[in-house]
């Protein structure tokens, strides 16, 4: 009897392609097989001929971004829309708190929670999306053609700051001492290493020669300028071997040394030149207790967050306004959604206005659903069960802001210098933005707090004082100056847990491609159930990001003006919610 031959499992068939051919190939072939999501090559809005909706309804639920980036397009193809809107204004989650701005909460304890924003005049606070990637070409696309104003969003720069009490006798850190130090020790440990003949399988030896001299620059290695070996003065420039010293042929040990850099600073007079500063160089034990790099330090590395950033000139919800300018009249406020019919060719929506008591049966030919999907699966209708079971899957996430306003903009001052960009630290408060707009002005607000997860859901318990406390308590780590209410004072400050909004339910959709039945139920919401379609970013390759909100958008359009398939599509891998929302760390 012959042996059967052993089958090559998926993870054998990609590491012999990764040997044959290099990772482009892999990236190619995991690509190919749906291991990898590409996001589409954007080819610009949908090109739906003119007057081809004519005659034709669309009920829109939900007036966030994705319904308003449809009812834009499919009015411009003649489509007769409407939209709905339970709360009192457009935009969902973009939403930018300004001077009379009036925010609810429904605490998991039934208490209600009210808030008024008392910003100064002109003063705003983004509490939803806060920044445009170059790369999310939809949105740039959007602002241009509504007229929507944009300026750099300034997402790192050197002098934020990194605090946690495990290291640094809990003192805040300035971002270029960690980020060029903790260089200069890994650079020095592994010229070590390859000194010491590492990497010798690995490397040729002009390939080792090269690597040590990536690693001088890359760590900023050699400070010290004498030779160990001779006395002299050594080779600073690296035109012949980083192996040898130019002047005696021999290994040169301190031409690998880390023993600080210019980078984080120097002191400066009129008598020496700019040299390092021992004094500056963080201990490298200081810095691996310190964990800085869990806790987002390497988060503007991620593709969403790599410069250049923008913002809408005034605010995000400019974006909002822009499309209101043009389809404003389509939006019907205040009107919630009591039950759903779909069917083949049409669907019955029944609502009914909280302002009047009305209620209203709307038929028409289609339905898109910009509603998040776990308050969608709660509103009655006749779904089938394969589209149920897939909502049921779709879960949010907890998310928290708090802003304040400060009424002097101390973090530009001599001692701190920052100009925009974020700090980090492992209290709860997890991060700081400061405002990338009117530099040197009297007064600014900040983002003192945005967080996630179990910290999300313990400040949305809090009451507004509890919350207002634990952010100033994180905030003075960072900034003594928050010790001061006359400077930063508490009746100005303004936030929010979305998870508590009651059309909201959360900050985004929490999608993992590691569970199949997430990665089942993202592929079956792609599709319509009959003339019923769901969008937003929760059903896109970018959720939590306004991109992805258009994204779906322009897939839904086109599946109604039959330029793309209506079927349920072969097995797509559901996004990664966490790395594209927090990055990883």
């Amino acid at each position: 009897m012959t042996k059967a031959k052993k089958g090559v499992s998926r993870r054998r068939f990609l590491e012999r392609i990764g040997m044959a051919g290099g990772s482009v190939a892999l990236y190619e072939t995991m690509t190919a097989l749906g291991l990898i999501n590409l996001p589409e090559v954007w080819a610009g809005p949908p090109q739906l001929p003119a007057g081809s909706g004519t005659g034709k309804t669309v009920v829109i639920l939900g007036a966030g971004i994705a319904g308003l980036t449809a009812a834009y397009e499919l009015t411009k193809a003649n489509y007769q829309c409407q939209i709905f809107e339970l709360s009192e204004r457009a935009g969902g989650r973009n939403h930018t708190a300004r001077r009379g701005t009036v925010l609810f909460e429904k605490q998991s304890s039934g208490t209600i929670l009210k808030q008024e924003c008392n910003f100064d005049d002109k003063l705003y606070l983004n509490l939803g999306p806060g920044r445009l990637p170059y790369h999310h070409r939809r949105v740039l696309h959007y602002c241009q053609e509504l007229n929507v104003g944009l300026e750099i969003y300034v997402m790192e720069t050197m002098a934020n700051l990194f605090q946690t009490n495990k290291a640094f006798g809990g003192k805040a850190q300035i971002r270029r001492r960690i980020a060029n130090d903790i260089q200069g020790y890994i650079s020095e440990m592994l010229a070590k290493a390859i000194n010491q003949n590492a990497l010798k399988e690995e490397l040729t030896d002009d390939d080792r020669s090269r690597l040590l001299c990536l690693l001088k620059n890359f760590g900023d290695l050699g400070a010290n300028k004498i030779c160990t070996s001779c006395g002299k003065e050594k080779c600073q420039t690296c035109n012949s071997s980083c192996l040898d010293c130019l002047n005696c042929g021999k290994q040169c040990v301190t031409c690998f040394q880390y023993t600080g850099s210019t980078r984080d600073g120097c002191k400066i007079t009129v008598y020496e030149p700019c040299e390092p500063d021992p004094q500056l160089k963080l201990a490298l034990n200081e810095l691996l207790s310190s964990e800085f790099w869990r806790h987002k330090f390497y988060q503007s590395f991620e593709y969403e967050w790599q410069p250049t950033l923008f913002q809408p000139v005034g605010g995000m919800d400019k974006i909002v306004d822009g499309f209101k300018n043009k389809i404003g009249n389509l939006i019907q406020y205040h009107t919630g959604v009591l039950n759903i019919e779909t069917q083949a060719d049409k669907v019955t929506v029944t609502v009914k206005n909280f302002m009047t008591g009305a209620t209203t049966n709307i038929t028409a030919d289609y339905c898109i659903s910009n509603i998040p999907l776990p308050l969608l699966k709660n509103i009655k209708n006749n779904f089938t069960q394969e589209f149920r079971d897939a909502m049921d899957q779709c879960v949010y996430d907890p998310t928290c802001k708090l802003g304040w306003q400060a009424n002097s903009r101390f973090w530009e001052n001599d001692q701190n210098q920052i100009y925009g960009g974020i700090s980090y630290t492992d209290d709860p408060i997890t991060q700081m933005w400061y405002p990338s707009y009117d530099y040197f002005t009297r007064n600014g607000t900040l983002t003192g707090v945005y967080n996630y997860d179990k910290d999300a859901i313990a400040f949305g318990n809090m009451s507004l004082e509890q919350r207002i406390q634990t952010a100033r308590a994180g905030a003075i780590k960072f900034h003594p100056e928050f010790a001061d209410t006359n400077l930063v004072p508490s009746d100005k400050a303004i936030s929010i847990a979305w998870q508590n909004i009651t059309n909201e339910g959360g900050g985004w959709a929490n999608w993992s491609p590691d569970n199949q039945d997430h990665s089942q139920a993202y592929t079956r919401l792609l599709a319509p159930d009959r003339s019923f379609y769901v969008t937003g970013d929760q059903v896109s390759q970018l959720p939590g990001w306004q991109e992805g909100a258009m994204m779906s958008a322009q897939h839904v359009i086109e599946q109604i003006g039959n330029r793309r398939p209506r079927t349920v599509p072969s097995l797509i891998r559901a996004p990664n919610t966490r790395r594209l929302v927090q990055g990883r760390s």
